[in-house]
């Protein structure tokens, strides 16, 4: 199966400090969740800037379909495109319901905007709270009405890519679950999905792939997720041990990475 988003031999680098991201190379693929894990600094929300198009690489391509993904304009995007933020603002005073409609206004709107909205706040369990401010949410709320727009912005794409940056970070144990089936049916939906997440426990049970980033902004390891979190890569990239834990034993059980003592 093609790519839907590929990046090859990206470079970046703020100005005037270090490169961030160093020859990254990755294809995010229809029906397959990605994880992307790593140390704080790694460069890992950067590179989802520069896929999505919102910061030019230094260094490599990026391309989005046929075409690279900055040749888009940012409505083309939008139609193709969802990325859901580290951390959701908006500006004060809009309603729930509103945030999520801004997806519709990003793809340049959709007829039946208002059963879009309601379709979406319904699968996150948020219905209720369609008339309330934004900023009255909790954290692990907002990141929940951020993942609704994505929904609202994705309904009608095919074969689109939805890039989330630790979208349940503060979500209690239930809602981060939910949201992250909800990513996880996305993908068997058709969608390419890459979400950036710092529990390996989630990445283990939600993605079919996995890619390393270390602190040096290059990847490390990249492969079925099965492959690639294991303690000989997790420990060089994190810097402490880790060990395989069986859950399970009745059906094979899943495998968990678990921090176990500092390398010295």
């Amino acid at each position: 199966m093609e790519a839907v988003l590929s990046c090859e031999g990206v470079c970046f680098g703020y100005r005037r400090g270090p490169r961030v991201l160093d020859g990254v190379s990755l294809d995010l693929r229809a029906g397959r969740v990605c994880a992307l894990v790593g140390p704080n600094g790694s460069g890992k929300s950067t590179l989802l800037r520069v896929l999505a198009g919102l910061a030019a690489c230094d260094e490599g391509r990026v391309t989005l379909g046929a075409r690279g993904v900055r040749s888009w304009t940012a409505p083309e995007r939008a139609r193709r495109l969802a990325l859901v933020t580290q951390r959701p603002e908006v500006a004060f005073g809009y309603s729930v319901a509103e945030v999520v409609r801004f997806g519709l206004v990003a793809r340049g709107g959709l007829a039946d905007s208002a059963s879009i909205v309601d379709g979406a706040l319904a699968r996150i369990g948020m219905t209720a709270r369609a008339p309330d401010r934004f900023e009255h949410l909790s954290v692990g709320q907002q990141q929940r009405v951020a993942l609704a727009r994505a929904l609202a912005q994705m309904e009608g794409m095919t074969g689109g890519v939805l890039l989330a940056d630790e979208p349940v970070s503060a979500m209690d144990p239930r809602d981060a679950l939910d949201s992250l089936s909800i990513l996880e049916d996305l993908a068997r939906g058709g969608h390419a999905v890459l979400v950036v997440l710092h529990d390996l426990n989630q990445a283990l049970r939600f993605a079919d792939d996995a890619i390393v980033l270390g602190a040096d902004g290059r990847v490390a390891a990249r492969g079925a997720v099965a492959e690639v979190l294991t303690p000989g890569v997790l420990e060089d990239v994190f810097g402490v041990g880790f060990e395989i834990v069986r859950r399970d034993s009745a059906s094979g059980g899943v495998l968990i990475p678990t921090p176990r003592t500092p390398i010295s």
